[in-house]
């Protein structure tokens, strides 16, 4: 029987949003009277007294508090009592999307820095579990985790960074509710009833179904061509070799073995290759623990691990986990391998390209008896390592990596919108930053439609109004001429009011879909949130956009909104990214220069009569226009076609 449970947001470390009414809710036997109290912190309330509905949920509203914290909340029904600790008061918003909002701090520029200077305790993060479902669900797992040097780098890093702004800016906590999925498409965060009216979503869905007699049958060859694919570009495990064969056991000496830091990937402390390495440490259990199970716990290991303890393997995880090297590695050594004394825990990791080690945070490395986390033993630190097998770097064509054939589950209509983003609501939040279209380029007709249904739509949900929902345009990359269309369809999303887009084209990675630069990334949405949610005077929030074109004869000037300090990044006298087309709507490089204090004039030799302009329109462009806050123009088209293709 149910007992007064309350729904994930709502443990240690959270972070309400202040000066507004939060609610607060879960679940308990039907019909029960509930009182919650907030106790401590800056201010007090008088207790709340709920009843739960027939079907036992209960819902309440915090009436709003000041920034700070930290509270104390205590939830009762009488038998059953839940104390929620430290609980801090101030800013929340909501980070979702896909992999480049999702990647982590540990993975960008700077973190190392970031991660030893930067942090502070006020920041926390809601990582919610990833999570499909067919129906908006009630519940999702996750927990608040406290900012600190040793968790930080699990973090989102655009949202850490943009984050780490608001408090330095404002001087009061800061939450992040993380709800991100690499990789997935924004129909699948749009909820079913809110993508009806833009999209043949009930077709895609009757699709979906239709292709389910057929799933086992898809699925095998998919697994085919994967593998297939993995053989020719990643690098293959052929097993211990055999003069590792003794590396696991206790009794063999690891006293000459080499040190490294733990966690962290090998490639990035000088080892410059892929293939086998072993690490070892060695920690003293204690007597009570003796003849119990124990948790062991290592974070994700990229790619593949085979562990042990005292020379016993007591869990892998290999090549039938696609997504391995981001996988939480949590094994249970058995009781009776357990005894009082030193013990010697062994790890086998194979990496069969990029990066190879310890992907987590300090805190994601302990070892404690099974069910206690709060008699831990660390094991982040110092572990010895010695190489078996070196390859090297591999260079694997992503360009070919086989999609498969059929949706995944979590690129199903709404499918994410019903296990992520449904759970959250109506979380007391500020607004929301959004980070995602990549998975959308393939086809991006109609991309503005989708989004600004799926912005309204959460709004409407969330009943707190027009919250603001601040965006990421693509970055530069070499994806195709899908990118430049999805950056127009963005661009188009800023029609739906308070919107705001922060335009990074000058900081991506024309090989790689992850650029390493985030800081710039959360400082832009920084700058949207300071000016137009937190109302912070002389804020320069755009790049130059554009206002208007005037053609006279064989030139083309183009006048620029935002423009105040209207320059080249370099300095250069040449404005690169402008092409120019006649009626035969075939586009040229022209050669540009900035005249005046807000406009450039562009011309070709190759079109006598230009009829359109562009800036920038391609995948991976290369002008070089910003202004005076070193914010880069945004690009544009003349030439709209109904087509909606370059």
């Amino acid at each position: 029987m149910i007992h007064l449970l309350l729904a994930s947001l709502f443990c240690d470390h959270m972070v309400l949003q202040r000066n507004q009414a939060n609610p607060i809710w879960g679940w308990d036997r039907p019909r029960q009277e509930i009182v919650l109290t907030v106790e401590e912190g800056p201010a007090t309330i008088a207790p709340l007294h709920i009843r739960t509905g027939d079907d036992g949920s209960w819902h309440a509203v915090l009436p709003p508090l000041p920034a700070g914290g930290p509270y104390r909340i205590q939830i009762s029904d009488g038998t059953t009592e839940r104390t929620i600790h430290d609980v801090l008061v101030g800013e929340v918003w909501v980070a979702s999307g896909q992999s480049n909002m999702e990647r982590a701090l540990n993975d960008s520029a700077g973190a190392a820095t970031t991660i030893a200077t930067e942090t502070t305790p006020e920041i926390r993060e809601f990582k919610v579990t990833r999570t499909t479902a067919l129906e908006p669900r009630r519940e999702v797992g996750g927990q608040w985790t406290v900012c600190s040097p040793a968790t930080a780098g699990s973090f989102s890093a655009v949202a850490t960074y943009f984050a780490l702004e608001l408090h330095r800016r404002l001087h009061v906590p800061v939450g992040i509710v993380n709800s991100t999925w690499g990789g997935t498409r924004i129909q699948a965060w749009a909820s079913v009833p809110a993508q009806r009216a833009v999209s043949d979503v009930d077709g895609e869905l009757a699709h979906i179904a239709a292709l389910a007699p057929e799933m086992p049958k898809l699925k095998a060859a998919y697994d085919t061509k994967l593998r297939a694919w993995e053989h020719q570009n990643l690098a293959t495990d052929t097993g211990i070799a055999p003069e590792a064969t003794g590396w696991a056991n206790p009794a063999t000496s690891d006293a000459t073995w080499k040190t490294l830091p733990l966690p962290a990937y090998w490639q990035r402390h000088g080892l410059k290759f892929n293939g086998a390495v072993w690490f070892r440490t060695h920690v003293a259990i204690p007597a009570a623990w003796a003849g119990r199970d124990l948790d062991l716990n290592l974070g994700p290991i990229d790619d593949f691990d085979t562990t042990y303890f005292n020379g016993v393997e007591v869990g892998h995880m290999g090549a039938e986990h696609d997504d391995a090297y981001e996988i939480p590695r949590h094994y249970v050594i058995p009781a009776r391998l357990v005894k009082a004394g030193r013990a010697t825990i062994a790890v086998r990791v194979f990496d069969r390209g990029g990066d190879g080690g310890f992907g987590g945070t300090d805190s994601s490395m302990s070892l404690s008896p099974a069910g206690e986390n709060n008699s831990s033993l660390p094991l982040a630190g110092s572990w010895r390592y010695r190489v078996e097998r070196p390859i090297p770097l591999v260079v694997a064509d992503w360009s070919k990596y086989p999609l498969p054939d059929y949706p995944m589950p979590q690129d199903h209509p709404g499918a994410l919108f019903n296990g992520m983003i449904a759970p959250l609501i109506p979380y007391g939040i500020r607004g929301v930053i959004w980070y995602q279209g990549e998975n959308n380029t393939d086809a991006p007709r109609h991309y503005h439609a989708l989004f600004t249904a799926m912005i309204r739509d959460w709004r409407t949900r969330w009943g707190q109004g027009q919250f603001p929902f601040d965006f990421v345009q693509l970055a530069n990359y070499k994806g195709g001429p899908g990118w430049p269309l999805i950056r127009e369809q963005q661009a188009m999303t800023l029609a739906e009011p308070e919107t705001g887009m922060a335009v990074i084209i000058d900081i991506g990675d024309p090989d790689n879909i992850h650029p390493a630069d985030k800081r710039d990334v959360g400082h832009r949405l920084a700058l949207l949130a300071r000016s137009q949610v937190y109302g912070e005077p002389g804020i320069i929030t755009s790049g130059p956009t554009l206002e208007r074109v005037e053609i006279v004869g064989n030139c083309v000037k183009i006048h620029w909104a935002h423009a105040d300090g209207l320059r080249t990044r370099t300095g250069a006298s040449q404005v690169l990214g402008i092409q120019l087309a006649g009626t035969d709507g075939r586009f040229v490089t022209a050669t540009a220069k900035i005249t005046g204090t807000d406009s450039v004039v562009a011309v070709s030799p190759d079109v006598p009569a230009p009829v359109a302009v562009r800036y920038d329109f391609a995948d991976n462009p290369d002008g070089n226009l910003e202004n005076a806050a070193g914010l880069p123009a945004a690009p544009f088209r003349t030439d709209i076609l109904a087509t909606s293709q370059p």
